[in-house]
C-alpha cells in the first residue's frame, strides 16, 4: 500500500533529480520526386557539430515541454522547409541506449511527401541541407546527393520491421560508417518500405504531385517509388477513383496532342482506401 495519502501529496514529494533524464526528438524523412517525376529524393542535413559531426541526418530536432509529438514534427518542418499543412505520418519509435554516443536518446521518426520545388530549406546555424537521389542495386542503396557527394548502406543490415517488432531474422542494427549519422539509415528504409506499401492501396503519393497532372505523368510517379512497370489500362483502371478531370488539356511542345489535365477527387472515400479495400496498384 502507498504511504502516499492522495496525488497532491506524492507530487510534492516527487524529486525529478533522482531519476536519469532522457532526451526525446523526432526526426523527418522527408520525401520528394524531381520535376520530371523518375527519381525519388530525400532531404538529409549535414551534421557541423558534435555528436556526428559532418555526417548525414534526417532534420528534426528536440521535443518542446508544451508540443505533442506530431506538433514537434511540423514545427521543425516548418522552420527548416516553410511548408506547413502536408502529409506527416509517424514511422517508429527508436530507443536503443547506444544510439547517440553522448546520452540517452529516444527518437520518434516520421516522413513527410512535399514538392521539392516548394520547399526553401533553412537548416539551423549548425547545419546544410541537400537533397539525395535514391538508387538501389542488389542489396544496396544508394544516395547521390545534388552537392556530388554518394553515400550507401547495405539493405542486409537494416532490420526489417514487421508489425512494429525488428525481424529476428535480421542482425541487430550497428551503425555502419556510411556517413549517415545515429541509426538513420534505418528510418530511411523503413520509410522506404512504408511509402511503397502504401502507395500500393492508397492515395498516398498523391502528396509528392503538384495540384494539376497528367496520366502518363501519375503513372511515371507511381512506377519510379514502386521500382517496375505498371500496364498503362490495368493502372488507368484501378486509379480512376482517385482523379478526375479538370476540363483542361497541358501544352507541350513539340507534342502532336495535348494530353489532358486531371486532380486529385476529393470525393474518393478515406476510409475505403485505408482499410485497403482497393485493389493493389502493382498487380
Amino acid at each position: 500500500m502507498s504511504d502516499f495519502r492522495n496525488e497532491q501529496e506524492f507530487l510534492a514529494e516527487y524529486e525529478p533529480a533522482l531519476y536519469e533524464r532522457l532526451s526525446v526528438t523526432v526526426d523527418i524523412l522527408v520525401f520528394a520526386v524531381n520535376q520530371a517525376l523518375n527519381a525519388l529524393k530525400i532531404l538529409l542535413i549535414r551534421r557541423k557539430a558534435p555528436p556526428y559531426i559532418h555526417c548525414w541526418s534526417l532534420l528534426g530536432g528536440l521535443v518542446k515541454k508544451e508540443e505533442s509529438l506530431e506538433d514537434a514534427a511540423r514545427r521543425k518542418l516548418e522552420e527548416e522547409t516553410g511548408l506547413k499543412d502536408i502529409y506527416v505520418e509517424q514511422l517508429f519509435t527508436y530507443g536503443d541506449p547506444g544510439r547517440a554516443p553522448d546520452h540517452r536518446v529516444i527518437s520518434i521518426s516520421y516522413m513527410a511527401l512535399i514538392q521539392e520545388n516548394k520547399a526553401v530549406v533553412t537548416p539551423g546555424d549548425n547545419a546544410e541541407a541537400c537533397w539525395f537521389t535514391l538508387r538501389e542495386r542488389e542489396n544496396i542503396v544508394e544516395l547521390h546527393g545534388d552537392n556530388g557527394e554518394v553515400l550507401e548502406y547495405q539493405v542486409s543490415r537494416i532490420p526489417i520491421l514487421i508489425g512494429g517488432v525488428p525481424s529476428i531474422q535480421e542482425t541487430a542494427y550497428k551503425h555502419t560508417g556510411s556517413g549517415i549519422a545515429f541509426d538513420h539509415e534505418q528510418a530511411i528504409q523503413t520509410g522506404i518500405r512504408r511509402l511503397r506499401n502504401k502507395a500500393e492501396y492508397t492515395n498516398i503519393l498523391f502528396g509528392l504531385m503538384p495540384q494539376e497532372f497528367t496520366l502518363p505523368e501519375l503513372q511515371r510517379l507511381y512506377e519510379t517509388v514502386l521500382g517496375k512497370q505498371l500496364y498503362k489500362a490495368n493502372f488507368r483502371k484501378k486509379i480512376s477513383r482517385y482523379v478526375e478531370a479538370t476540363g483542361r488539356k497541358k501544352n507541350q511542345e513539340g507534342a502532336r496532342r495535348s494530353p489532358e489535365l486531371y486532380r486529385f477527387c476529393t470525393r474518393v472515400c478515406k476510409t475505403e482506401a485505408d482499410d485497403g479495400l482497393i485493389s493493389r496498384i502493382g498487380s
